[in-house]
């Protein structure tokens, strides 16, 4: 266990590579308890894979746990920085230490997902309160929903310009099929978990992403949910290959939404920066089907980057968080796009030691999400292929 200083409850991480869901959640949750008894008020959040029963991960999380609050949600993969965890649990366990934490949950999102997410951000701000003066929002969304845009949009109408949000959502093994979420001692399949610290010492939110545009703009001339069907007129499709400048499909044996995964697609935003979308796959019709919905008449930029420079975001990322507390961090909790690990192919722990030596060696446990969520300061704040970083 690290600790940080005298009076200082440092958070703490545990894993677990077992094949029985029940076992790799109490051994995470144990390990990151680390012999300590959690009070009520503390937060303990796991992120299992997705091949493990949820119902079994959250009873034995919740056992494990004993009086603190458990939330949580399914991951593509999930890490602390001891480690990858391509099958199993991570756990974070994160004493509130003096903080006051609410927890909320709304299901289904079905065709309200804003209002879904302000109900629940509402809940869980009455149940922290507002005694101290440093308050953060952090969300769970399922990744499959629809425009996770919108979740942003129903959780700033309640965090307002100025309480950072940052979370993930919920992923599954690229099947497209289903993700899972914790809250309330119940699992939730088409849901939201809003998580409100209300703290007296400042808690840090960043975000980074390492690609950088190469190539020239062009225009979304017609787009639905989210599949691009025209850029600058053409063929979607089409028009990105020849901006890329070549066709890697003459590469045999690989999906197209991984032969592209290096080179997605990014939209300048009001800070002079961009947002990313990575491509998932293209349609018979030569649409592009993307991780993230895109709007009319977006501008988009072909994005490139490379290992050191995906590492060095996270980081950044990392370092900027801490950068925001008053003291030394006690630990993070870390959301990373899973585009990100086709990327880092058998150096995917490479990322986690970035962040750990950002941390001074403190704790961090986190999971390659569907889309991150982080807003320092305007509305929006919906990532692909980027990292967001709350740091204590």
């Amino acid at each position: 266990m690290n600790v940080i200083g005298a009076g200082v409850s440092p958070l703490g991480t545990g894993q677990s590579l077992a094949d029985d869901a029940a076992t790799a959640a109490a051994e995470a949750v144990t390990a990151a308890l680390g012999g300590r008894v959690p009070a009520a008020g503390d937060l303990v959040v796991v992120f299992p894979t997705f091949d493990q029963d949820p119902h079994a991960v959250l009873s034995a999380a919740q056992a494990a746990a004993g009086a603190a609050t458990v939330v949580g949600c399914s991951s593509y993969a999930s890490f602390t920085t001891a480690g990858h965890v391509r099958s199993g649990c991570v756990a974070t366990y994160v004493p509130a230490q003096g903080a006051s934490i609410g927890v909320a949950a709304e299901e289904p999102l079905g065709a309200d997902i804003a209002g879904a997410c302000r109900r629940a951000a509402e809940a869980a701000r009455a149940q922290a309160g507002t005694a101290h003066p440093h308050s953060v929002l952090m969300v769970l969304s399922d990744g499959l929903a629809g425009d996770q845009r919108e979740v942003l949009r129903g959780a700033y109408a309640v965090a307002g310009a100025l309480v950072p949000i940052v979370g993930g959502a919920a992923a599954e093994p690229l099947r497209m099929e289903q993700t899972y979420q914790f809250a309330e001692g119940r699992v939730l399949r088409n849901g939201v978990v809003a998580v409100w610290f209300n703290s007296p010492d400042p808690v840090g939110v960043a975000t980074e992403h390492g690609w950088r545009p190469t190539g020239e703009t062009m225009i979304v001339t017609r787009a639905e949910g989210n599949i691009i069907h025209e850029i600058d007129g053409r063929p979607a499709r089409e028009a990105y290959l020849e901006m890329r400048g070549c066709d890697p499909r003459d590469q045999a044996g690989m999906a197209f939404g991984g032969l592209v995964m290096d080179r997605p697609l990014g939209l300048p935003n009001a800070s002079g920066r961009f947002d990313v979308r990575h491509i998932l796959d293209c349609t018979p019709e030569g649409g592009l089907v993307m991780f993230g919905y895109v709007s009319d008449y977006s501008v988009v930029q072909i994005m490139e980057s490379g290992f050191d420079e995906l590492i060095d975001a996270a980081r950044q990322a990392t370092a900027a968080a801490v950068a925001q507390l008053s003291g030394p961090p006690r630990g993070a909790l870390v959301f990373s796009c899973t585009a990100r690990t086709a990327l880092f192919g058998d150096r995917v722990t490479t990322e986690a030691k970035a962040v750990s030596a950002a941390l001074a060696g403190a704790p961090a446990g986190g999971f390659f999400t569907y889309g991150e969520f982080a807003r320092v300061t305007g509305s929006s704040g919906f990532h692909n292929a980027t990292v967001a970083v709350l740091a204590f």
